[in-house]
């Protein structure tokens, strides 16, 4: 592998780094989270995701980023639409 070719793979590396934090936060267990640093939970656990997609608490929270998506969408297009249209002519 050349020097050159690493230096790409280390910022890939780096701006992967909380994505794989969050990914790795979300299998572990509350009073893990909190006691201290660790790369990889010790006790790997999906109540995380259970309690996400069972609690009807966690429902509104769904519908409202679903509706705020969807406005901020159509808002988006319907502006950007008659500005590239101006653009190109």
């Amino acid at each position: 592998m050349r020097k050159r070719s690493l230096v790409p793979i280390f910022y890939i590396l780096f701006l992967m780094l909380p994505i794989y934090w969050l990914v790795a936060m979300s299998f572990k267990t509350t009073n893990e989270i909190l006691s201290g640093f660790s790369l990889f939970p010790q006790t790997f656990t999906l109540e995380n995701y259970v309690t996400i997609f069972t609690d009807p608490t966690w429902y509104w929270g769904y519908i409202n980023s679903i509706l705020y998506v969807s406005i901020n969408t159509v808002i988006s297009v319907a502006v950007a639409l008659p500005a590239a249209y101006a653009f190109s002519r």
